[in-house]
């Protein structure tokens, strides 16, 4: 099972993203700032799937995501930002600082898995594919 850490400042975020990750096949995990989250990151061992806020209120979206990606745990990982709206120098720091992609808020399960699915899809999901 893919384990995907979410990395949000609101709590509804992270309790609607772990409720749908976990019904999705997802090992979720939450975190409310940067550095709770490397914390879990290092206790997790790895972690496949990063989505950090690029509002994050204890680190700017491409400092979030240099220093996740320089987590031993989670260098393979694949990093996603988490946007209200499209922000095109927003998008740039993130990319350059080593995001996959993007995935915009507020989400229900169809949109969040769909974006998912497009870089890691579910073991659950994989399995079905290969029966």
């Amino acid at each position: 099972m893919q384990t995907c850490l979410v990395i949000d400042e609101f709590a509804v975020v992270r309790k609607v993203a772990s409720r749908i990750l976990t019904l999705s096949g997802y090992n979720a995990l939450v975190a409310d700032t940067l550095e709770q989250a490397i914390g879990m990151i290092a206790e997790a061992g790895t972690v496949d799937i990063v989505v950090v806020s690029a509002t994050l209120p204890d680190a700017s979206v491409d400092d979030a995501v240099r220093r996740v990606r320089q987590e031993p745990g989670a260098s393979r990982a694949i990093v996603l930002a988490s946007l209200v709206e499209a922000n095109l120098g927003l998008m740039t720091r993130a990319k350059r600082a080593g995001a996959l992609g993007f995935i915009y808020r507020p989400f229900d399960r169809e949109s969040l898995t769909g974006w998912l699915r497009a870089y890691a899809p579910a073991e659950e999901a994989k399995t079905r594919e290969l029966a």
